[in-house]
């Protein structure tokens, strides 16, 4: 198997998923994992599964060298017996022979690499494995789940328990790892911080909690521990194959350059397999003073989508070709400004009637226009698999969603205030709503998820765009834990619909505080 050439070229030139790591950051995760020039690593066994360029590899082996200089033992043979690289570009496994052969050469080492012992061209996630590790590290790469051609993800569904829920590849570059380790042999991995408390994580954190020891966590992601430009999130994670204890060291960057010489860790709970989404989070999630969206008699939902955007969705002008009882008043993200609802004037053509699609027969100017985009519309999956409701949307259109009032979530979360549509429209399927309470009500809980309690729980537990923002997704919201609103005191609660109203964000955020500090902190 070779996916190198399925995958995306960057703007850089380099595949999507191949990210070269900083030296300084090699360093911190090699002595992460004792893999040191001072210690004696004769019979130390290490394994990088993603080589790339050699970041890694040249340093091991340096590391190597220096060490048996000091102990007085056969570099080659340990070389030859105890290290592995696997790298699964064969232009970057010929490039990385050729610089540790330099290395040699400049130290004047008589040996080559040998093709097939040290290092390795081939997939990690499919070579077998006749050995275990002390120490395993590297810099595993990123590939989203939909840029992995189908064929790969058989295979990987087959071989992986971690493959579930959209999972990106280095989730089975971690679940492969831990079971090369020896044990209390290490792991120690710079990764995207996702995996942490995203969906697309929790068998990996299920398998972690169960079998092994969580011994530090390094949150770098407001860093630049890469050679280029990139957004990924980035975390430094140490495992080791050791029962779980009951606490983990903790470090999060708040600057772009780190000193690694002198991170001031602290000490947190290791996340059970049920307590994860804690982890970056200074309170307990799980207080009984936090309760969810829904446990508050609100409901979440998301707004229509139809498959054919530009016949189901129509301008005013177009409103005279169908009959009035067949469409809505529609709101997108696009009609969404910082202060207000700018309604565009579109609306969604609603082939809906008590539930059921209706009978085109009784509306003759829907029919004639539907059946002007037929062949279009039989061409959309949904149409497929149910020829005779060619006309159908993706979601069933329910009519009395319109009236009821809703506070609207934009899928990325950068809007400054959240709006409410007093019960006028019908969302699109790139807003997300919460109904179910009255306006005032609704006002209270915009208040509370525009606060920064909210916010900085939603971009720990939350998926993030490039740029930061957290993203508004049914999901998300329904995992977070906000203040009951029926706590509040009814003094509170006035201030905060005032405060919505004035997008008075500093009286919010007073309020919450002063709110969390009462009850749990």
């Amino acid at each position: 198997m070779n996916l190198v050439s399925d995958k995306i070229k960057r703007k850089t030139g380099r595949n999507h998923g191949v990210v070269f790591t900083s030296s300084n950051v090699v360093s911190f995760i090699l002595d992460e994992v004792n893999y040191r020039q001072d210690l004696n690593l004769n019979n130390i066994r290490i394994l990088e599964p993603a080589a790339g360029n050699g970041s890694f590899a040249l340093e091991i082996i340096k590391r190597l060298y220096n060490s048996s200089i000091t102990y007085q033992f056969d570099f080659i043979t340990a070389l030859k017996n105890n290290v592995r690289f696997i790298e699964l570009d064969t232009q970057s496994y010929y490039h990385l022979i050729y610089r540790i052969n330099q290395f040699f050469s400049r130290n004047t080492i008589d040996y080559q690499i040998q093709e097939g012992n040290e290092i390795i061209n081939t997939d990690f996630l499919t070579h077998y494995f006749y050995e275990y590790f002390d120490c395993i590290v590297g810099n595993p790469p990123y590939i989203r789940h939909e840029l992995i051609p189908e064929k790969y993800k058989k295979e990987y569904r087959k071989r992986f328990k971690t493959f579930k829920y959209r999972a990106d590849i280095y989730i089975l570059f971690y679940e492969k790892s831990l079971q090369l380790l020896n044990k209390n042999g290490l792991l120690s991995f710079i990764c995207s911080n996702r995996w942490l408390y995203n969906q697309y994580g929790q068998l990996l954190r299920d398998e972690i909690s169960k079998n092994y020891n969580l011994k530090k966590i390094l949150n770098i992601e407001n860093s630049s521990p890469f050679d280029e430009n990139v957004i990924a999130y980035p975390c430094v994670t140490t495992i080791e194959n050791s029962p779980r204890k009951k606490e983990t060291i903790y470090f999060e960057s708040s600057s772009e350059v780190i000193n690694f010489n002198s991170l001031e860790f602290q000490k947190i709970k290791n996340p059970t397999d049920s307590s994860w989404e804690n982890i970056f989070l200074k309170y307990n999630i799980n207080h009984s003073a936090l309760n969810g969206i829904i446990e508050q008699d609100f409901e979440i939902g998301i707004g229509v989508a139809t498959g054919a955007d530009k016949v189901f969705i129509i301008h005013e002008a177009q409103k005279n070709e169908i009959e009035s009882s067949r469409y809505l008043p529609l709101v997108t993200t696009k009609d969404l400004l910082s202060d207000r609802i700018n309604w565009k004037k579109q609306f969604v053509v609603n082939p809906y009637e008590n539930g059921h699609l209706c009978n085109l027969e009784k509306y003759p100017k829907l029919k004639h226009y539907l059946e002007q985009h037929k062949e279009k519309l039989k061409q959309r999956h949904t149409a497929k698999t149910n020829p005779e409701k060619w006309y159908k949307t993706i979601d069933k259109i329910k009519p009395e969603l319109v009236t009821k009032p809703k506070l609207l979530l934009p899928d990325i979360a950068g809007i400054k205030k959240l709006l409410i549509d007093n019960g006028e429209f019908y969302p699109h399927h790139n807003l997300y709503y919460i109904t179910g309470q009255p306006v005032d009500k609704l006002k209270i809980l915009a208040s509370i998820l525009m606060s920064d309690f909210t916010r900085e729980q939603l971009s720990q537990i939350g998926i993030r765009m490039n740029g930061g923002f957290p993203r508004f997704q049914a999901q998300i919201l329904k995992k977070l834990r906000i203040p009951n609103i029926d706590y509040l005191t009814s003094g509170e609660k006035d201030m905060l619909i005032e405060s919505y109203d004035n997008l008075d964000l500093s009286l919010i955020n007073r309020i919450i505080k002063k709110y969390c500090t009462q009850h749990f902190v």
